[in-house]
Order: structure tokens, then C-alpha cells, then sequence
């Protein structure tokens, strides 16, 4: 099925067979004649919603271990990223390591020119060393698109750049101190004791790791993957690689979300792996799982999403058509009929709850028919998606404050302010408050308010790396067409 992941879209009512009373109708109760989310702002503010997240928890924040660049590896980055002489260093709270949680309320009055004034409060870290928490920011950090897209100045590809070396640090650490003697990786608490291992992290572990092999092998010619290919080894990865495969093997997941995720963990093994054996094996067991999602029946709305995200992606990585047909009944017959048009968001069944997790499935999913679904449902996911983000990200609260501040004048030219940050989006100076994913929001008596004003850094990470916009036809979270056309399967 073609992919149409760039494909600009019009959504006028003639091309979506709409009537105007039904596009009123559509809107949520708490809509009003203001700025809202629409096709061509929607993905811009899932950009910086992501960016933002991702920027607090490992450069502002001091979520984590510090870590320590060389001044050699530095000198390599600015190169990497246009410069020809040293430029003014800002004071960062940089880390490599991630810290399972904390509070993201700033210690100080914030100001976003001064880095240093960005951080919180250490006593409220939860310093839990979580392999999902690596996992995820090591996935973000080595997402291409992400990193190519409002990354047209100097300073940005420097910080961009950055993050590399945190990539590394985070593989590092998964390998050296998440890695259990049985071969499975699982979270470790401030007494060294290893918790008890998680199925569904193996996978996402398996993700992070080919994802840093995939950029260090792209051929793609541009700044970032010309850094990757010239200061990563992607050979110093593949016996970690390996060692998550193996993991998956042995701890294979069983529940929905955890399938899912490893369809899209093993087919980017796949792309990346140079073991022929291997490589058969992780299509082998991406099919298996591909075929329980298939048969999915009742279950929650995450698991309903994200199975549609799976078999998706199996459909692509598997080039079979059976797939892509069953995520498209999941999304008619399943998760379409829980959309509630005055809430402007799905039914979550009982009270309405929104969590980063619950969030980031339902993006997984309606992307997933957005760039890659039939016609007719991609232009359903398309017009429930700008409603959707703006129902739980800006009227839900699940999004803190607004990301506005982060956002350099050179880019507001090209779009209305609205789009780098909801008006309603309350800012960071007056809250207090880092503009990063809180760790629930309900609605009762008709009324949104955050349940958990923790930042979790896996759920909030893994729904940054949901929340993508397109650049030249690819998305991130969707295995790379290049790559697939060049798969043996």
C-alpha cells in the first residue's frame, strides 16, 4: 500500500465528503472561536510537544547522570555541524544516563536564554536506572526526522549533534549495568538490586539499539547522518544488538502493547542486523506476533491502538496484505465507534483517563492510518488527530506548559505562533512549571484536570517518540521505506 507520509493534505469538506453541520458537530464541547489545531499546524505542534519533552529530560533538568563531552568529540560536533570556530558554550544540565522520574518544577524562576536557570529539584528524582527509560530516549535521540526537521540553523545542529554522545552513554549503560547475568535486561534501584525483568522492555531495548546501528549505516546525505557515519562504530553495537535479540527470545512478549512493539523492534533488527540466520528469525517471530494481533478481540483502547500500529507495520515489513487489512477492521469496527465528538477524544471506558502511554498509542495508531491506511480511514484518522492532540495535550493538561520559548524566531515565519504552542498552553514562567508530558490527566464533572504531575521519563519518551511530524516522506516511528526495499525476507 502507498505510503503517503508528506503528502499534503487539503482537508476541505469536499475531499472528505463532509457536510458543514457535520464538521461543527464534530468539534469538542470546550472549543470556542479560537486558535485551534488543524492538517497544516497539527504536526508542527507534535514536533515541538516532543522536542521539548525530550530537551527538559536530558539537557535541562538534570534528570540523570552528567555527562562529561570531550573537548575532541566536541571539536568533531561543531564540524559536523558548520562551525569553524569554538562557539560560547551554554551551561547545561547535559546527562547520559536517565532517571526513572522526578518533578518538573523548576528550582528557580525560569529563563530559556539561560539554560542553567532550566532545572528541577533534585530531591524529587526517583533514580531508579530503567532500561525502558534508556530505551526510549536513546530511540528519540537517534530518530533522523526528528532531528532534520526546524534543524536548519547552526545552533541546532550542534545541540542535535549533542545528543550523540548521549546515545552511546545510554547504550552503555543498558549493556553494562541493565543487563542481568539470565540475559535480560531490567531496571536497578539505588540499592544495585535488579527488579524483576519485563517482557516488553526487551523490545524496546532491541529498538534503541538497531536504531543507533541504522544511523550509523544510512548512506542518507546530510549533516546528522555524516555525523553518525563518522563518529559511531556501528560494530560496537552489534554484540549489544545480539544481546537484545536474544533477550527478546528468551522473554518473548505476550500482551498486546508489548507485540506491537516488538513487530516494529524486531523489523528494525532486521534492517539492521548483518546475520542472514537472524535476520530470518526476527521476520519469523514478527510474524507470530503480527498473527496474534490479528486476532485480537475485546481489549482497551491502548491495546486496540496499538495493535492497529503493529499490524501496520507487519503489513510493510512483511509485505503482507493481511496485516494492513487487519489493522484496518481494528480501526473501523473497534476503536472508530469509541470516538466521542463532543469530548473530541476515544472513550477510555469508565471515567475518562489520559495517561503518556494511553496517549502515545492512540497517535501510534492514527498516524498509522493516516500515512499508511486506506483512503477512506486515513482521512477519518486525519480529521479526529489535530482534535484529538488538542483535547488531551492542551484541555486535557496533559502537556505542563507551552513549549513556545524553545521555539527560535527564525522558524515562526512559516506558520501561525499557534502552531509551535497552543495559545491556551499555559507559560512556563507563570506555572513554574517544564513544558514536558505530566504523567495523567482525567476529565470529571466535566472538567480536565492532571491526576499525577510527575514527569515518568519511559511514558513520557515513548509518547515523544509518537508525536513526530513527517520530513521527505518518512516518519520515525515507521520503518524506513529505503531500507525495507532492500530487505531479504
Amino acid at each position: 500500500m502507498m505510503s503517503r507520509i508528506g503528502t499534503p493534505r487539503v482537508l476541505t469538506l469536499a475531499c472528505i465528503g463532509l457536510t458543514l453541520t457535520t464538521l461543527v458537530a464534530a468539534m469538542p464541547a470546550n472549543a470556542d472561536d479560537g486558535f485551534h489545531y488543524g492538517p497544516e499546524t497539527v504536526d508542527v505542534a507534535a514536533h515541538w510537544a516532543a522536542r521539548s519533552t525530550l530537551a527538559n529530560a536530558v539537557m535541562f533538568s538534570g534528570l540523570g547522570e552528567p555527562l562529561s563531552i570531550s573537548m575532541s568529540t566536541t571539536d568533531d560536533i561543531l564540524k559536523h555541524a558548520g562551525y569553524v570556530a569554538r562557539p560560547p558554550m551554554p551551561d547545561m544540565a547535559t546527562v547520559g544516563v536517565v532517571y526513572a522520574a522526578g518533578d518538573p518544577g523548576f528550582i528557580q524562576t525560569p529563563d530559556f536564554s539561560d539554560p542553567a536557570t532550566l532545572r528541577w529539584d533534585p530531591e524529587t528524582f526517583d533514580r531508579t536506572l530503567d532500561p525502558a527509560a534508556q530505551a526510549w530516549a536513546l530511540i528519540k535521540i537517534t530518530s533522523p526526522e526528528f532531528h532534520l526537521t526546524f534543524h536548519a540553523r547552526k545552533a541546532d545542529k550542534r545541540i542535535a549533534l549533542m545528543m550523540l554522545p548521549q546515545a552511546q552513554a545510554q547504550a552503555h549503560t543498558l549493556e553494562t549495568k541493565l543487563l542481568t547475568e539470565q540475559g535480560l535486561f531490567a531496571a536497578r534501584g539505588a540499592d544495585d538490586a535488579f527488579a524483576e525483568p519485563v517482557a516488553r522492555d526487551q523490545a524496546i531495548v532491541l529498538w534503541g539499539v538497531s536504531n543507533l546501528i541504522l544511523a550509523a549505516t544510512s548512506s542518507r546525505d546530510d549533516y546528522w547522518h555524516a555525523a553518525y557515519r563518522d563518529l559511531v562504530d556501528a560494530n560496537d553495537y552489534r554484540e549489544l544488538a545480539t544481546l537484545a535479540f536474544d533477550a527478546v527470545e528468551s522473554l518473548p512478549p505476550t500482551s498486546t502493547a508489548g507485540q506491537a512493539l516488538a513487530i516494529e523492534a524486531l523489523g528494525r533488527y532486521a534492517l539492521a542486523t548483518e546475520d542472514a540466520d537472524r535476520r530470518e528469525k526476527a521476520l519469523t517471530l514478527a510474524r507470530n506476533h503480527a498473527d496474534a494481533l490479528a486476532q485480537l478481540g475485546e481489549a482497551s483502547l491502548s491495546d486496540t491502538a496499538l495493535a492497529i500500529y503493529g499490524l501496520t507495520e507487519a503489513g510493510r515489513l512483511l509485505a503482507d496484505e493481511r496485516y494492513p487489512k487487519a489493522a484496518g477492521v481494528l480501526f473501523r469496527q473497534t476503536l472508530l465507534p469509541t470516538w466521542d465528538d463532543r469530548l473530541g477524544a476515544f472513550a477510555t471506558g469508565g471515567r475518562t483517563a489520559y495517561t503518556p502511554e494511553t496517549t502515545a498509542a492512540v497517535v501510534a495508531a492514527l498516524n498509522a492510518m493516516r500515512w499508511h491506511g486506506p483512503a477512506d480511514l486515513a482521512e477519518e484518522a486525519a480529521l479526529r488527530y489535530p482534535q484529538f492532540l488538542e483535547t488531551v495535550l492542551v484541555h486535557g493538561g496533559l502537556l505542563l506548559s507551552s513549549p513556545l520559548p524553545l521555539v527560535p524566531a527564525d522558524y515562526r515565519d512559516d506558520h501561525p505562533e499557534g502552531a509551535f504552542a497552543h495559545p491556551d498552553l499555559p507559560a512556563p514562567v507563570e506555572t513554574g512549571v517544564a513544558p514536558v508530558f505530566a504523567g495523567g490527566v482525567v476529565r470529571e464533572d466535566g472538567t480536565w484536570h492532571v491526576s499525577d504531575r510527575h514527569f515518568h521519563t519511559a511514558a513520557a519518551l515513548f509518547l515523544a517518540n509518537m508525536l513526530v511530524m513527517s520530513h521527505e516522506d518518512r516518519a520515525d516511528p515507521f520503518l524506513p521505506a529505503e531500507r525495507l526495499a532492500d530487505l531479504r525476507r
